[in-house]
């Protein structure tokens, strides 16, 4: 079999992520300070305050964009909370918003005060750079003659390959895709240290995704019509929601406005904001929700334990019911599919640690593998169920697609199993049910993992 490329490092910069660190390939302490210093100049206001003075270059994540057409100029984001200003906009600019859906992009520039009319002061950006992540798709079609797409998967965000990992490994990677513009919403509690927040981070970095570490508020989430601005929503194709279950913490009327609206957006793709406000707007885009949640003591004791079932959507839908007192069931029958995993293998026991590092596939590999099954998946549509109509067929479809294309050959009857929440890919997974879950291709060798290449990447030149 093909070596695999793979990646590992040490971190030196403690500040400076895992996800951060790989995407840049930044292996050296040199190479993590001069990544670590231009996107703390972006996220901390301070620090933005100097690179303005003193000429210093930031790097972020392109996620919002503002274009004002009368005067020809777009108005970018940063994630400290202020705006910088492009001017003469022209089709490569424009090119690379447009993009800004399907690809990973960011913004590296040179943030300088200059005075306007009146002598009106803003920020604008110098020496622009817009830098888009390549996706190795050649590499991954060969890969994918020898290994199942999950398998490489699993190593792309870390993994081991073994049935543990792919157990909590396929559930987060359902909504990823859609099929045939059909959004997979998961909902996913587990103990804490199992990965979730990780696996987030790392797939922002290869994909069209954002990830929340906290409830969003509805500007960010959709938008605000008084800006002409679009939310998160509008942007990317996934959308990560960790720690839900804290999202009874928020301000009442604040929860049930936006319960209904991520019930809209989750069933129809629209996404809206009241009708009797400036800051009223509405767009459609078929996004894919992920649901991380905390199974804690509290609600095993108060709650999922109170519950008649086993089901999983069942303990669900109970816990957001009578804990949040919130529509539960509407919200489920959303969801294609749910866990609620009391017991899950640690982050230490999935992780693919070699002598002490954790080896990744290089991501731009990663990316090949992701782009390859998106098109497959919209492209070649299984139909499991195709006498009925209506939503349950469409997420059944949608749901058996995917899997299919991820390499994994599922009976209907598994399937609709999955489906309704009577047991979970890592039940599955630990009984065997039947499949190659092991940790071996279809030829029973097993990956060569011994040789780290240190891989060429595609954001380098930023550092």
């Amino acid at each position: 079999m093909s070596d695999l490329p793979l990646v590992s490092f040490k971190i030196y910069v403690k500040d400076l992520s895992i996800d951060e660190i790989i995407g840049f390939r930044a292996y050296t302490e040199d190479e993590q300070r001069k990544v670590a210093e231009m996107l703390h100049n972006a996220q901390d206001k301070a620090k933005f305050y100097k690179a303005v003075k003193y000429s210093q270059p930031i790097l972020f994540k392109l996620n919002g964009v503002n274009i004002d057409v009368f005067n020809d100029v777009a108005k970018l984001r940063v994630p400290c909370g202020y705006t910088i200003i492009v001017k003469n906009i022209n089709d490569e600019i424009l090119n690379y918003i447009e993009l800004n859906r399907e690809e990973t992009i960011y913004v590296k520039a040179k943030p300088i005060v200059k005075h306007g009319y009146k002598g009106r002061k803003y920020i604008e950006a110098e020496e622009l750079e817009f830098i888009i992540a390549t996706v190795d798709t050649d590499t991954a079609k060969e890969l994918l003659n020898e290994y199942k797409a999950y398998e490489l998967l699993a190593y792309g965000f870390g993994y081991k390959p073994c049935n543990e990992s792919y157990g909590l490994l396929i559930p987060r990677l359902l909504p990823i895709f859609k099929p045939q513009n059909v959004p997979l919403h998961v909902i996913s509690y587990t103990p804490p240290n199992t990965g979730k927040s990780t696996f987030a981070s790392l797939l922002e970095r290869v994909w069209s995704a954002y990830y929340y570490t906290e409830t969003p508020s509805l500007p960010q989430l959709v938008g605000d019509g008084r800006f002409n601005s679009y939310g998160v929503a509008y942007h990317y194709r996934t959308i990560v929601f960790d720690e839900f279950d804290k999202i009874g913490s928020l301000e009442r009327q604040r929860l049930e406005e936006l319960w209904r609206v991520l019930q809209t957006g989750m069933e129809q793709g629209i996404w809206k904001r009241g009708v009797s406000s400036k800051a009223d707007i509405s767009y459609k885009n078929f996004v894919s929700l992920l649901f991380f949640g905390n199974v804690t003591d509290e609600d095993i004791l108060n709650y999922t334990s109170q519950s008649t079932s086993v089901n999983h959507k069942d303990k669900l839908e109970y816990l957001i019911r009578e804990k949040y007192r919130l529509s539960s069931k509407q919200f489920i029958d959303r969801i294609v599919y749910a866990e609620y995993l009391i017991k899950a293998p640690s982050t230490d026991e999935i992780l693919n640690d070699q002598d002490g590092e954790v080896v990744y596939l290089d991501p731009k590999v990663t990316r090949g593998v992701l782009k390859i099954i998106d098109e497959k998946c919209f492209d070649d549509f299984k139909k499991a169920e195709s006498d009925k109509a209506g939503r349950k067929t469409r997420q059944l479809n949608a749901f058996y697609t995917v899997l299919y294309h991820l390499g994994l050959e599922i009976e209907l009857d598994t399937l609709h199993e999955l489906y309704n929440g009577n047991v979970t890919f890592l039940e599955l997974y630990n009984e065997g049910e039947g499949y190659d879950m092991a940790n071996e291709s279809e030829t029973g060798e097993t990956a060569d993992v011994s040789d780290i290449e240190y891989m060429e990447w595609d954001m380098r030149e930023v550092i």
